[in-house]
């Protein structure tokens, strides 16, 4: 089960382009987005309300939408406007139209119930006009359940492992030191120095030691973000080990998504970066392809890891130190869902929800 009272990243801003559509699953269910002639992005149900074709192949007539294999006409609100051939349209005649936002870099949808779509919800991420940062986008598609990529983000232990010769190279504290885990409203929050680190791939020389304080949040519905920050060495003992208020050496960017399209297969979108005064673009795009190949790590361990699940779905995973966050994420998400199972979802009915 997914909640579905939750924004959810659909695309890149990118992504939408000015002409066609764009086909996008989440939760299982098909949507189709296109941008008005005045910008604002729209999210219908793809799928035709007559013989359930996907509108995704259909054609786009000014801001109206036309289904290719009879003809119905839907306008931006889901509502069908024409029918060739009919004077009478019926009543029923609609497709679901979802909550869309465009903000920072991603085109967010709301799931569940309209009414309760609430865009103060979304949390604050980096536009990519923003002239403080500069980084890089992309996404990869897993053949794994979103919940297994989300417990992985929650548990950053594994980069001393399937990271050994990327991200957590020569960082063996990522595995035998833990965080502080905080609970937040809608997810989970971890903090922690790490102290005489070496120097990374793209920071700092060779032989220099520095302190990094790392600290992100991870948010309903499976929302990394994170701005690792590197300081002189001695700087965590200076802070008692409590978080930093003075400006950093260098300050790393990380903004990712974990979107479920259905129970066995996600997207995983990712924006790697730093600020301005850091790194310039040649630099950034070696960050960025360096942290792709890390990515890929976690692709291949996850999506071997769905295979050994698939076998005995109901065999238990024995629980560790490592999984407090998992484990903390994981109650906040049965929470949610059971909030939602005594709160009928109003919106739903009226636009012909599956």
């Amino acid at each position: 089960m997914f909640v579905r009272n939750a924004w959810y990243v659909a695309a890149w801003c990118h992504d939408v382009a000015d002409v066609g559509v764009l086909a996008r699953t989440i939760i299982n269910h098909p949507l189709v987005l296109y941008r008005k002639h005045d910008g604002a992005i729209v999210a219908l149900e793809d799928r035709c309300c007559h013989r359930l074709a996907p509108l995704s192949k259909g054609r786009r007539e000014g801001d109206d939408l036309r289904c290719m294999y009879h003809g119905l006409k839907f306008a931006p609100d889901g509502h069908c406007i024409e029918i060739p051939g009919q004077d009478m349209i019926p009543p029923r005649a609609l497709v679901r139209s979802y909550p869309v936002v465009e903000r920072g870099s991603w085109v967010w949808v709301w799931m569940g119930d309209a009414a309760r779509a609430d865009p103060s919800q979304i949390p604050a991420t980096i536009a990519a006009t923003d002239p403080a940062w500069r980084f890089q986008t992309g996404h990869l598609d897993y053949a794994a359940h979103a919940q297994l990529i989300n417990d992985n983000l929650l548990d950053l232990s594994h980069l001393s492992f399937v990271h050994e010769s990327t991200l957590g190279r020569n960082t063996p504290q990522w595995a035998t030191e833990r965080p502080n885990v905080t609970p937040l409203p809608r997810g989970v929050r971890f903090q922690r120095w790490i102290q005489n680190r070496g120097p990374s791939h793209y920071f700092g020389k060779p032989g220099e030691l520095y302190d990094l304080w790392h600290s992100y949040d991870f948010l309903v519905p499976g929302i990394f973000l994170q701005k690792p920050a590197w300081y002189p060495p001695g700087t965590a003992r200076r802070y008692n080990l409590k978080p930093p208020t003075e400006p950093a050496l260098c300050v790393r960017l990380d903004e990712q998504a974990v979107t479920p399209m259905s129970g066995s297969t996600s997207r995983y979108f990712y924006a790697t970066g730093a600020r301005s005064s850091d790194a310039d673009v040649a630099l950034v795009d070696e960050m960025f392809r360096f942290t792709e190949t890390a990515f890929h790590e976690d692709k291949a361990i996850i999506e071997a890891q769905q295979k050994v699940i698939a076998l005995d779905p109901d065999r238990p995973m024995l629980s560790m130190a490592f999984d407090a966050g998992p484990n903390l994420f994981r109650g906040i998400v049965r929470q949610l869902l059971t909030a939602e199972a005594a709160q009928p979802e109003r919106a739903l009915a009226a636009a012909q929800a599956d």
